[in-house]
């Protein structure tokens, strides 16, 4: 039940964090601004190299960066959920939020998952 819970709560808020980017609250930093220009301006370059190389090492280039995509989302996705963790602590911690044994609950899935 606590794992059906968990990807309920995982499937919001992907949802969340990212496909609603026209928010009011959406947060794009400056360095993220910059980050996504280098990277379309080595996605041309990679694109260029990539065909120039051997079908075979293409896919294992290509499955290495995938690989690496797949993982930097999951990262963000672990750094979001901390926030959202240490959130609710820090709310907790104050007396706002006023914690619960199913606030508790969902805290140990958060923090074991």
């Amino acid at each position: 039940m606590e794992k059906l819970v968990w990807n309920k709560v995982r499937e919001f808020l992907e949802v969340l964090r990212c496909e609603d980017i026209d928010r009011e609250s959406i947060v794009e930093t400056r360095e993220l601004q910059e980050a996504k220009q280098i990277l379309s301006d080595k996605n041309v370059v990679y694109q260029q190299s990539i065909a120039n190389v051997r079908i075979e090492e293409q896919e294992k280039i290509k499955g290495y960066v995938n690989a690496l995509r797949e993982y930097s989302f999951e990262e963000c996705q672990q750094a979001y959920v901390q926030g959202l963790v240490d959130c609710m602590l820090i709310l907790s911690g104050v007396g706002i939020l006023k914690p619960q044994k199913e606030v508790e609950r969902l805290l140990k899935v958060f923090i074991q998952s």
